[in-house]
């Protein structure tokens, strides 16, 4: 199309249009429809279901008894007919196919006869909407208004079905006709006008007359578009690749949610690890507590005495075992995190620090208290030898026996002293073991899981990093695979089909908004 495009007039639009569908088809390998010759007349299809009353309306639009159109006459002219509706156009009754379809090849423009007893049904709506990918122009007529008072009704919900399945023809005319009134009022001459206007044959006359004699050329121009477009719509690009458009769909949303989804999947993954690491040390201590209580509550001074060093080594062993597990589980998140968006070379390389878990024990020496109590034993030991004793002091003996008791006594109260006093100090070791125990434990626990979070607080900003490496990585890699997408040649032909069928529409609303002006 030559010159500026928003001041190019309809004609040149319709041109340009039919030019863009006839290079798409002919690269299918399609033919183009094209408009009919100047010299044909054009013509009015009267379509409809089974039992709307076609031939009658015929019938009545001509001013001829219902019964003198019979079932082979499918053309009526202005040879056949002398009324002057067919000065000017055609009147067609197409036979319907095989599968009752409409046969709307030869026709300017759709007369679709309704019945007004009931809306439209699915068969009917389907027959419409294949018609009017053919036929631009489209009128119904609501016929057997005289037989149902509800047919407003009925045409109200027709609108709405033919606008919702066929959108294109929402605006288009409706006339309520009645071909009944019509015959009963013909050969009445004036006495029968009340009847021809209660029928509406004329105003639907005048309509067709208006939209097919005085139009022909841009009708002929609309529907060769409509078939054009039809064509184009139907055909079938040969796509090596069936599933582009999924794939192309797919690495767009991965393109849009990368690196959220790996983020937050990551985050997730990383607070599961804390959590667990946590509760396996408090597992283990529970466990060494529970062991090492058990080993006190039986122990002798002397081997209280080992206690310390003991807890200290099973502690280390421990914090190995719990380092070890997390950092397993670790490389575990990195693997499952990074294995599709970092090469396994590059995985390998990735390290992370390992923490190093030594916690410290406080110390263990004895306290003032614990003397106290050794001495405390040894005066009650003494004390029970007194007591030991005093039944003998009571009977009366001589002075040399008496003598000779002393030394017993003091024998007895030293080994009661003694005895009580290893038990008392025993007891004393016992009671600052359990608590230097769980002192020990707690503080080893701390420490533990301070390191452990600090291993975790590393691991995060490592693996953080190389994810954002690896999804910036990735993303690149979309982009360029989308980029490839787009420059396939079978995207090529889509876009060309697309376009050529975005400006045909477009310029088939400038024809139809020009017919309903004119009209």
């Amino acid at each position: 199309m030559s010159g500026d495009p928003a001041r190019a007039t309809l004609p040149e639009e319709v041109a340009a249009a039919r030019r863009d569908l006839t290079r798409v088809l002919a690269e299918a390998g399609l033919p183009t429809p094209g408009p009919p010759a100047a010299g044909d007349r054009p013509a009015v299809a009267l379509v409809g279901a089974p039992g709307r009353g076609r031939r009658a309306l015929a019938a009545a639009l001509v001013d001829r008894d219902p019964a003198a159109l019979g079932r082979e006459i499918d053309h009526l002219t202005a040879g056949s007919v002398d009324v002057p509706l067919l000065e000017e156009l055609d009147l067609l009754l197409p036979a319907r196919s095989p599968d009752g379809g409409w046969s709307v090849a030869a026709a300017s423009a759709l007369l679709v006869v309704v019945g007004a007893g009931a809306p439209l049904d699915r068969h009917e709506l389907d027959r419409l909407a294949a018609a009017a990918d053919t036929v631009e122009a489209v009128t119904f007529a609501l016929v057997g208004t005289e037989a149902h008072r509800g047919w407003r009704t009925v045409l109200e919900a027709d609108r709405e079905l033919v606008a919702e399945h066929v959108p294109r023809l929402a605006a288009a005319p409706w006339f309520p006709v009645s071909p009944v009134l019509a015959a009963a009022a013909r050969g009445t001459g004036t006495d029968g006008e009340a009847l021809r206007r209660r029928a509406g044959l004329a105003p639907l006359q005048r309509s067709l007359y208006r939209l097919v004699a005085r139009r022909r050329r841009m009708l002929a121009e609309a529907n060769a578009l409509r078939c054009a477009l039809g064509a184009l719509r139907a055909v079938h690009v040969d796509d090596p690749a069936p599933e582009l458009q999924r794939r192309r769909a797919a690495l767009e949303a991965a393109r849009t949610g990368l690196r959220r989804e790996h983020h937050v999947r990551w985050r997730a993954e990383l607070a599961g690890a804390r959590v667990a690491v946590v509760d396996d040390v408090g597992r283990r201590v529970r466990a060494l507590a529970a062991a090492y209580r058990d080993r006190i509550d039986r122990a002798s001074s002397t081997e209280l005495g080992s206690v310390e060093a003991d807890l200290a080594r099973d502690l280390e062993g421990e914090a190995a075992a719990v380092v070890a597990a997390l950092g397993e589980r670790l490389r575990e998140l990195v693997v499952g995190t990074l294995a599709g968006l970092v090469p396994a070379d590059d995985l390998a390389a990735l390290r992370i620090p390992a923490p190093t878990a030594r916690p410290d024990l406080p110390p263990g020496t004895r306290r003032r208290a614990d003397r106290m109590l050794v001495v405390a034993g040894a005066t009650g030991g003494l004390g029970l030898s007194r007591l030991a004793l005093l039944p003998l002091l009571a009977v009366p003996v001589a002075p040399v026996v008496g003598a000779a008791l002393v030394p017993v006594s003091v024998g007895l109260g030293l080994g009661a002293a003694g005895w009580l006093a290893r038990a008392r100090r025993r007891a004393a070791d016992r009671a600052h073991a359990r608590a230097w125990l769980v002192e020990a434990l707690g503080q080893a626990r701390t420490d533990l899981e301070r390191v452990l979070s600090e291993a975790l607080i590393v691991a995060d900003r490592e693996i953080t990093l190389a994810l954002d490496r690896a999804l910036d990585e990735h993303g690149r890699r979309l982009d360029a695979e989308l980029a490839g997408l787009a420059r396939r040649p079978t995207d090529r032909v889509l876009r060309d089909r697309d376009a050529a069928a975005r400006r045909a529409e477009a310029v088939l609303g400038r024809l139809a908004a020009a017919l309903a002006a004119e009209g």
